[in-house]
C-alpha cells in the first residue's frame, strides 16, 4: 500500500493544480510505468479521476491534498550543476557540432538525452574528479558524451564502443577534426565479448544499459570489466519508468557484490527530448499504447537518474549468461520500449 498511496497523492496533487494528459502526469510521479498506470486506472474506477479527451481531471475536490507546488531549481533542472564559464564555451561548441547528429533507430532501442543533460553528465564527472587526466571507457554513446568530453581536452584518453555504424562514423569524424589522438571508437555489439585489450585498463566507465534483467547485467558487467581496480568509477544511467524498485534493489546488490559502493544517485538527471528524437513512428508499438488509447506525447516525460559507483573491493564480476537479441530488450516491465521491424 505504501507505493500505491504515494502515487495516488502524486497524481491527485498534480491534477488539483490543473488537468494533465497521461505523459504530463507520469512525469509528476516517481514510480515505474506499470504501477503508475494501475494506480491511475484505479482512481478512474473509483470515480476520483475522470478522463475527458486526452486530459485527466479531478472528479471533485480533494480536501486533504494541496495542489502541486513547483520545487525544482529552474537554473539547473534540479541537478545542482550550472553550465558556465569554460564549460559554457564547451556547451556552445557542442550544440553546434551535434546539430546534425544521427537520429535514433528502433532496432537498437536508441534515444539520446537533451544536449544540456549530456553536458551536465560531463560536468558531474568533472566535479567528482573523474575527468581530468582520466582514461574513460564508454559503452554505447547515443548521447555523444565522448564529444562533450573531447571538447574539454581534459581527459587523457576516451574509448567508445558503439553498435550503430552511423554514430561510430560521427564520433570518428569529430575526433579527427577536433580531438585528434584523444578518442578511439569502434563498432561493437554488447552480445559479443569485449576485446581482451580493453579489460582492466580504465579509471572510469560509462553506460546507459538496457534496463531488462538480462540487459542491465550484460551492459554493466561488460563495462565494469574495463576498470583497473580500487578507486575506479562506474557511471550508469537508469530510469524508474522501466525499472521498478525491485529491479533497483537487484541492480544495487549486483554492484555491491561486484565490489562497488554507490556514491551518488541524482534523480531525474536527464530527459529524453521528444521532438529531437523524432520517436513518433515508434510509439504505436509501445506496450503502454496497446493498453490505453493515448496521444503522442507533446512534452518530455522519459527521464533517467545518474548513478555513480566506485570500486572499493577487488572486482568480482558476475557471470554473463547467454543473451540473445530477443531477450535483451524486453521483459515484463518494458512498456515504453519500441518494437522494431521483425518483432512480433
Amino acid at each position: 500500500m505504501g507505493e500505491e498511496a504515494r502515487i495516488r497523492i502524486q497524481i491527485l496533487r498534480a491534477l488539483k493544480a490543473g488537468p494533465k494528459d497521461f505523459w504530463q502526469l507520469i512525469d509528476l510521479q516517481d514510480s515505474h510505468i506499470i504501477a503508475f498506470f494501475e494506480t491511475l486506472k484505479a482512481l478512474e474506477r473509483e470515480g476520483s479521476v475522470v478522463r475527458k479527451g486526452d486530459f485527466y481531471h479531478l472528479a471533485g475536490d480533494v480536501e486533504d491534498v494541496r495542489p502541486l507546488e513547483p520545487t525544482t531549481c529552474p537554473s539547473c533542472s534540479g541537478t545542482g550543476l550550472v553550465i558556465k564559464g569554460f564549460f559554457k564555451e564547451v556547451a556552445d561548441r557542442f550544440l553546434e557540432i551535434t546539430e546534425n547528429r544521427p537520429l535514433p533507430v528502433g532496432e537498437y532501442d536508441q534515444g539520446f538525452v537533451r544536449p544540456q543533460d549530456t553536458l551536465r553528465r560531463m560536468l558531474f564527472m568533472y566535479q567528482r574528479g573523474d575527468l581530468e587526466g582520466r582514461e574513460i571507457f564508454i559503452l554505447g554513446d547515443d548521447d555523444l558524451l565522448s564529444v562533450a568530453i573531447g571538447l574539454t581536452g581534459l581527459a587523457k584518453r576516451v574509448t567508445v564502443v558503439e553498435i550503430d555504424e552511423r554514430l561510430v562514423e560521427f564520433i570518428e569524424n569529430f575526433s579527427l577534426r577536433y580531438a585528434p589522438g584523444l578518442i578511439t571508437v569502434q563498432q561493437y555489439n554488447v552480445l559479443e565479448p569485449l576485446p581482451e585489450g580493453e579489460r582492466g585498463r580504465y579509471q572510469v566507465c560509462v553506460t546507459d544499459p538496457v534496463e531488462t534483467h538480462n540487459g542491465f547485467r550484460l551492459f554493466v558487467t561488460r563495462c565494469l570489466s574495463t576498470l583497473e581496480g580500487r578507486g575506479a568509477a562506474a557511471y550508469v544511467g537508469l530510469t524508474h519508468l522501466e525499472a521498478s524498485l525491485k529491479k533497483w534493489h537487484r541492480y544495487q546488490r549486483m554492484l555491491n557484490e561486484a565490489g562497488l559502493a554507490v556514491t551518488d544517485i541524482i534523480r531525474d538527471f536527464a530527459y529524453y527530448p521528444e521532438e529531437e528524437n523524432q520517436w513518433e513512428v515508434f510509439y504505436e508499438t509501445y506496450e503502454i499504447m496497446r493498453r490505453e488509447n493515448l496521444p503522442i506525447p507533446r512534452s518530455d516525460w522519459y527521464r533517467s537518474s545518474f548513478v555513480r559507483a566506485e570500486v572499493v573491493e577487488p572486482l568480482t564480476l558476475p557471470e554473463v549468461e547467454d543473451v540473445s537479441t530477443e531477450n535483451l530488450y524486453f521483459d515484463e516491465e518494458s512498456w515504453a520500449t519500441p518494437l522494431y521491424p521483425g518483432d512480433d
